[in-house]
């Protein structure tokens, strides 16, 4: 089974409801996104926006879990 896409992995964070899981979902999902930017290396500014808003939304929801 192949490894979940940062947008996998990004769907999987905002729609967890117990906030003792949000976290580590959060983590995993900005270092997935982080990990697609290391390896794609060369974006398009479509890429890019999509990127940048997950992890703006990420950012958001845990401000708003804590």
């Amino acid at each position: 089974m192949p490894d979940p896409t940062w947008q996998e992995l990004y769907n999987a964070a905002i729609v967890e409801f117990d906030l003792t899981e949000l976290p580590e979902r959060v983590e995993v999902a900005c270092q997935a996104i982080h990990q697609y930017r290391v390896r794609k290396q060369t974006l398009s500014a479509a890429e890019r926006k999509a990127l940048d808003d997950a992890l703006r939304v990420l950012f958001t929801l845990m401000q708003r879990a804590a």
